[in-house]
C-alpha cells in the first residue's frame, strides 16, 4: 500500500466487496508496507495503521485469509482457521515456525483449510 496512491480505505473496501461478491473469499490478499526507496524516495512509509484498517475492512467483508506484510512480528503475517481463529500457520518473515494444518485440515477445530498442502 502506497500512501497516497493506494491506500484510500474507500476503495479497499470496494474491492474486498467485490472480491467476496465474485467467489474469492477463499484467496489470500495481503496488505504489503511500503518504503521510500528509488523513484518514489518523497513518499512516506505506509503507517501500520492503514495496514491494520485495511485488513479489518477485508475481514469484515469475508475475506477469510488477509495478510500484512512487510511489518517483521506482525501477527498478520500467520494464517488463522477462518472457522475457530486459531494459528494454523505460524511465519515469521519467510520462515515457518509451526504448522497445524494435517491433511488440509486445522487441527484444533479440523476445518478444511484451502490450500495444496503435502
Amino acid at each position: 500500500m502506497i500512501p497516497s496512491w493506494t491506500d484510500n480505505l474507500e476503495m479497499i473496501r470496494k474491492m474486498c466487496d467485490w472480491l467476496c461478491a465474485n467467489g474469492l473469499r477463499e484467496a489470500p490478499l495481503h496488505f504489503d508496507r511500503f518504503f521510500p526507496l528509488y523513484k518514489l524516495n518523497q513518499l512516506p512509509s505506509t503507517p501500520v495503521t492503514t495496514l491494520d484498517k485495511a485488513r479489518d475492512i477485508a475481514l469484515k467483508a469475508g475475506i477469510r485469509y488477509v495478510y500484512v506484510g512487510n511489518v517483521p512480528g506482525h501477527n498478520a503475517e500467520s494464517t488463522f482457521c477462518h472457522n475457530c481463529g486459531k494459528t494454523v500457520i505460524e511465519r515469521r518473515g519467510f520462515a515457518i515456525l509451526a504448522n497445524r494444518i494435517k491433511n488440509g485440515r486445522c487441527t484444533y477445530c479440523n476445518e478444511k483449510i484451502p490450500g495444496v498442502w503435502s
